[in-house]
């Protein structure tokens, strides 16, 4: 009987299924609740969002503002601003939005400028808020980036696939960016609930790879744990690894030679993710002038094979 491992920091016990321990993206599947509010926590939170969410805040708080600031100019007293042409109330608010991004900016051009007191010190305040938005919003695109992370690639799917006249659970990823990651090591190990006395239970297995590290990552990595008599997958089958909700569990680590530092990745398999039957396509292939070229739209690219029993 495989030894199991002890809790990784996942947790154990629970109550009910759970889905996937880790997301696509690398991030634990746990909510955090009554931990109270910090501003640094926000900050933490848009250094780590996606691209299009980020800019897409960014937009939104940049228009925003200034929409707030042209409804005050709107709504203050007639003759307050110099430079408003003659119209209708629609042509004089949009006249109030051009001022408000030129005092957000700082860039004043001129045409129309505050002529009382009152606009004078919303302009002045304006012109303030928009020189620290801009410094806060150069500081979180600066921390964007330079927090060196790791961007891998992973197939789609593990595969049950043959190895050695018998059968291994293989993945692979490649590095998605130009950088070079040097001196990778990786951790992998399953994870599937059972009952022990009466009460559900996440068990964790490690799972022994061909190769643990490699000095290099200029092509893919396929990652290869051979099935075996001491394997934990070998008295399992297709319908214990959904009954239990299994979950193949891989981090990654390794050293980003741009930033000099070390940098983790982890991701998942769930178990419908993982085909049993299947032989990965070789990625890459070499030109007329013996340069080799690495296609990422053949990482996830298999070959069906018939499965038989361990």
């Amino acid at each position: 009987m495989k030894k199991s491992l002890k809790d990784p920091g996942i947790g154990k016990n629970f109550e009910k299924g759970t889905s996937r321990v880790i997301n696509k993206d690398g991030s634990f599947n746990i909510k955090r609740i009554n931990f109270g509010y910090h501003f640094r926590n926000t900050y933490q939170w848009l250094i780590r969002i996606n691209w299009p969410v980020f800019l897409s805040m960014v937009t939104l708080f940049i228009i925003g503002s200034n929409l707030i600031f042209a409804g005050i100019y709107f709504l203050v007293e007639p003759g307050e601003l110099e430079g408003l042409s003659r119209g209708d109330e629609l042509s004089k608010f949009f006249q109030c939005l051009y001022f408000s991004f030129q005092s957000f900016t700082t860039v004043g051009y001129g045409a129309i400028s505050p002529v009382g007191h009152v606009t004078g010190i919303i302009s002045s305040f304006e012109s303030v808020f928009g020189l620290i938005s801009f410094a806060f919003i150069t500081g979180m695109l600066y921390g964007r980036f330079s927090r060196p992370n790791a961007s891998f690639q992973y197939s789609k799917n593990a595969l049950i696939s043959p190895y050695q006249k018998g059968w291994s659970l293989q993945f692979r990823f490649v590095n998605g960016r130009s950088s070079q990651i040097i001196e990778l090591e990786a951790n992998v190990m399953i994870s599937y609930t059972k009952e022990v006395k009466g009460k559900l239970q996440r068990m964790f297995y490690n799972l022994e790879l061909e190769t643990k590290k490699i000095l290099f990552l200029p092509l893919n990595w396929t990652l290869v744990h051979k099935i075996d008599d001491d394997s934990p997958l070998f008295d399992l089958d297709q319908d214990t690894l959904e009954n239990g909700s299994a979950e193949i569990m891989i981090l990654i680590k390794g050293f980003d030679d741009t930033f000099s530092q070390i940098v983790h990745s982890r991701f998942s398999y769930t178990w419908e993710e993982i085909v049993w039957g299947g032989k990965f396509v070789k990625p890459y292939f070499n030109d007329d002038e013996g340069i080799t070229h690495l296609d990422a739209d053949l990482i996830d690219k298999f070959e069906n094979i018939e499965f038989t029993k361990f």
